[in-house]
């Protein structure tokens, strides 16, 4: 049920006419009256009638409705001062779009620790494909960004954190042995890595092709316990990163080592359009990104 229609309810309901009401509001009698009419026909039952002069007169129903009618109107009005209350004390919302697993490289206190100190600010965070990340920012869907790098020009990225990409490889595998990998080296093996909607995939495509070199055969997948398990049993290279292979889950096992792929780097970074300034509260949340950063990584990127 509009709210409309139960405002136009009350002003028939306390008014001497239809036309009186309608007055009110401004509208014309026929149109309130349709409105009224409307009403009745969604609650099922007759709220006015009219006399032998014409004058209209509530129902039962209608002195029952009238009670419900002012509850709901003084509700939505208590609501409207609650939003007008918060608005005025400069509550801010900040949408953020992340690229998938970085929250988690943040601390198991990301964001609620931002919102801890600053009770006057929500973070909505969501997670999506490295490719999407952008491009919901540059639509006003979203205020900020935890972006894959590389990101694109129209944007202003403060780096966070930046590796070198590893490969795992089997133990037994002659290319264990190597200091690092070359282009060469992967071309010749199957690989496995997150897909294309991630930009280690798009990087090291474009890698091949401005090289000149067949892409090998490539499997897409974007669980990382996949891509081990894959390289274990002997399914080929799979695409890894330091703070993966330091995980106890991975680092046990010694059948499996990680070598680094020459050229190649992963890192992430906040963004946020550069058209487009940040207010304090926003300000502050991006260095809150950036210490949870410096924390947790800053021996991998040279934070200190």
């Amino acid at each position: 049920m509009q709210n409309d229609k139960c405002d136009y309810f009350i002003l028939a309901y306390d008014s001497p006419s239809f036309s009186a009401a309608a007055a009110r509001i401004p509208m014309t009698p026929q149109g309130f009256t349709k409105a009224i009419h409307n009403l009745e026909r969604e609650l099922g039952v007759p709220l006015f009638t009219s006399s032998e002069d014409g004058t209209r007169r509530p129902t039962p129903y209608a002195d029952e409705f009238y009670e419900f009618a002012k509850h709901l109107q003084a509700e939505r009005n208590l609501l409207e001062s609650a939003f007008e209350r918060i608005a005025s004390s400069g509550y801010v919302e900040i949408r953020v779009a992340s690229a998938l697993g970085i929250p988690g490289l943040l601390g198991l206190d990301f964001p609620n620790g931002f919102t801890a100190e600053h009770p006057d600010v929500s973070v909505t965070l969501n997670e999506l494909p490295d490719s999407m990340c952008e491009a919901v920012v540059h639509d006003g869907l979203y205020d900020l960004a935890l972006t894959v790098l590389p990101v694109e020009r129209e944007f202003h990225t403060l780096e966070l954190y930046s590796s070198p990409v590893l490969y795992w490889v089997r133990r037994d595998d002659p290319l264990a042995k190597k200091d690092s990998l070359d282009i060469h080296d992967l071309a010749s093996r199957r690989i496995a890595i997150p897909g294309r909607e991630f930009k280690c995939y798009q990087q090291l495509c474009r890698r091949f092709d401005g090289e000149g070199i067949d892409r090998p055969d490539i499997l897409e997948h974007s669980e990382i316990f996949w891509i081990y398990e894959f390289v274990l049993h002997g399914g080929g290279l799979g695409f890894t990163l330091p703070h993966l292979t330091s995980l106890e889950v991975f680092s046990a096992d010694p059948d499996v080592v990680a070598v680094p792929a020459e050229g190649f780097t992963w890192g992430f970074g906040v963004s946020h359009l550069g058209s487009r300034s940040l207010c304090k509260r926003e300000e502050e949340f991006v260095a809150y990104v950036s210490d949870c950063a410096t924390k947790h990584y800053g021996r991998y990127n040279g934070l200190s």
